[in-house]
């Protein structure tokens, strides 16, 4: 029996999944190889054997452990969903950090104009207010340009 190829369709003919003439021809195969009718007779025996018992429904207890044991198993959504928090924790910290950067900067680069301004103010002394402001500004603003080119 184990040599014989015919043995792998014996579940399905059991089951009536054939089409007709592959059904016609198993059974004529069946009716030359006894060791193929016997293995379909033990199917048929143990199907009917399965076919006589009732299902039990599982106890609360046997339901909570199942439940305990699906939620212990690392399954990929929660792997996924693991790695996605990561990842936006990451995401969250580098971007403040970078707006913080971007404000120390800022700051910094406003700082250096106003002192230009009143070095400029305090070095010509005869220049108005407003020029020496206009001064401020355009150095303030190479000092920026200075900045985003880093």
């Amino acid at each position: 029996m184990i040599d014989c190829d015919d043995r792998i369709r014996l579940d399905a003919y059991h089951d009536g999944e054939l089409s007709p003439a592959e059904r016609s021809d198993l059974e004529a195969h069946l009716r030359d190889c006894p060791s193929c009718a016997a293995e379909l007779a033990a199917i048929r025996g143990m199907s009917g054997a399965f076919a006589d018992a009732t299902p039990r429904e599982p106890s609360h207890e046997q339901l909570l452990e199942l439940a305990a044991s699906v939620r212990a198993e690392p399954s990929e959504a929660r792997i996924l969903l693991r790695l996605f928090r990561v990842t936006a924790v990451a995401a969250a910290v580098l971007l403040s950090s970078a707006l913080a950067a971007a404000a120390y900067l800022s700051h910094r680069t406003e700082a250096a104009a106003h002192e230009a301004m009143v070095l400029d103010h305090v070095a010509t002394g005869s220049q108005s207010l407003v020029l020496a402001t206009d001064r401020a500004q355009w150095i303030a603003d190479d000092l920026r340009g200075a900045q985003e080119e880093r």
